[in-house]
């Protein structure tokens, strides 16, 4: 027959009862895990407004880092291509236009001209 005292025990979360009893981590780890949370919680209450302007600053850079790259990665190869077409055509005096549309061209999946 169970006892008065284990209906008034709560049952301990999955991972409290997976690290801290299965595992075998100290009790401190649990304790100062839970001052720490609280203190967070708390922290972030207080300063709800400039949470939330970090987590947009942070979501936006976030956005925008892939499209950055991508410009970088596309502006560097148009211009090496430029200088080496410029470099493999000095005698057929082609004009700067024609040659930055063939280095695009190229940059984006065509073929060079031979």
């Amino acid at each position: 027959m169970k006892s008065n005292s284990n209906k008034n025990q709560t049952k301990l979360p999955w991972w409290v009862e997976l690290l801290f009893v299965q595992i075998g981590l100290p009790d401190s780890w649990l304790s100062k895990y839970l001052k720490k949370k609280k203190e967070t919680l708390i922290f972030i209450d207080e300063n709800k407004k400039y949470v939330f302007y970090a987590a947009l600053l942070i979501t936006g850079a976030l956005y925008i880092y892939p499209i950055v790259s991508y410009t970088s990665s596309s502006a560097s190869c148009i211009d090496k291509t430029t200088k080496y077409l410029k470099s493999k055509t000095i005698n057929n005096a082609k004009d700067d236009m024609d040659i930055k549309s063939l280095a695009v061209g190229y940059c984006h999946g065509g073929t060079l001209p031979e």
